[in-house]
């Protein structure tokens, strides 16, 4: 049974503060660099990290007993979720609002949810429609104003949504016999290669060259946000529902919106105030009350067993 002792909820939650915060972050970073050159370089650091872990654990045993199948879907979710995604993904974040990418890039868990049902066979009841109608209305709330046009950026970020959608669902069929480290080291790895290729076609190697001391500090610290999400994000897919996880994901959008209040002095007005109580209700009725609770109880048990050691 997935999510049996609350973990993969627990992962998924966790994915979602650190996805928020990563979004925020990138928002600042992807404008100091070409988006395509600022995506690649810090994937390429993620893949060279992971892989210095797969080897390291002992997962090249795990990549030498690959069959064609499952080649071939490490393939897609390296050449689409870790390549082309992230390019179409920051092209737009560049050119639309923090808060117009937040909500494009959260219409992630509708196209999740329509993959699951009719790909992996998971089971759509009307909690979850409820609740993803919590999630839309909840995410439309926090735009705070802000204009949504169907412009060229919004598409983008769109398609990138929706690719992703389609990567995860095949992240969640290969991870049923394969580690998240070799799943997730697959996306970056093949990814980076990707991003690279696309640098070489636009003509714009040449932006590596030009990385600024501001562009090398936002780098740093989306380097060590994407390689946390990694992490927490496969290890969330390969233990519950896509629908589940990629609900419990939509909390990012609030985590995004807190920030611009905290640190850029974004009034948070009644209606984003209830955008955010809309988007919590929203993930907590398509995950469960019961699986949420469960998730917590995981989370809490972790975080004293760390304070005890």
């Amino acid at each position: 049974m997935e999510n049996a002792d609350g973990k993969g909820i627990a992962l998924a939650y966790l994915t979602a503060l650190v996805s928020g915060i990563s979004v925020f972050a990138n928002s600042f970073g992807v404008v100091t660099l070409d988006s395509t050159a600022y995506t690649f370089v810090k994937n390429a650091l993620v893949a060279a990290i992971l892989a210095a872990i797969a080897l390291s654990a002992g997962n090249w045993r795990e990549i030498l007993a690959i069959n064609r199948k499952q080649a071939l879907m490490l393939a897609f979710v390296g050449v689409i979720g870790g390549g082309v995604a992230f390019a179409l993904f920051f092209a737009g974040l560049s050119m639309v609002s923090g808060a117009e990418g937040s909500f494009l890039y959260r219409l992630l868990f509708i196209f999740a949810a329509i993959i699951g049902v009719f790909m992996l066979k998971e089971k759509f009841s009307w909690n979850v429609a409820a609740g993803a109608l919590a999630i839309i209305a909840g995410n439309f709330l926090l735009l705070g104003g802000a204009e949504l046009a169907l412009s060229t950026g919004a598409l983008v970020v769109v398609a990138a949504s929706a690719l992703w959608a389609i990567e995860y669902a095949i992240s969640k069929k290969a991870l049923e016999a394969l580690s998240p480290t070799t799943v997730a080291g697959a996306r970056m790895g093949i990814g980076a290669i990707v991003l690279l290729a696309i640098l070489v076609f636009q003509g714009k190697v040449g932006a590596l060259g030009a990385i600024s001391p501001q562009s090398f500090a936002w780098i740093a610290v989306a380097t060590g946000l994407l390689m946390l999400f990694t992490t927490l994000w496969y290890s969330a897919l390969k233990r519950t529902s896509l629908i589940s996880a990629t609900a419990a994901f939509t909390l990012g959008g609030p985590v995004s919106a807190l920030l611009s209040f905290v640190f850029v002095g974004k009034a948070l007005s009644i209606y984003s105030a209830a955008g955010l109580l809309l988007i919590a209700a929203g993930a907590v009725f398509v995950v469960g009350t019961a699986e949420t609770a469960l998730a917590m109880d995981y989370a809490k048990e972790k975080a004293l067993s760390k304070l005890r050691a």
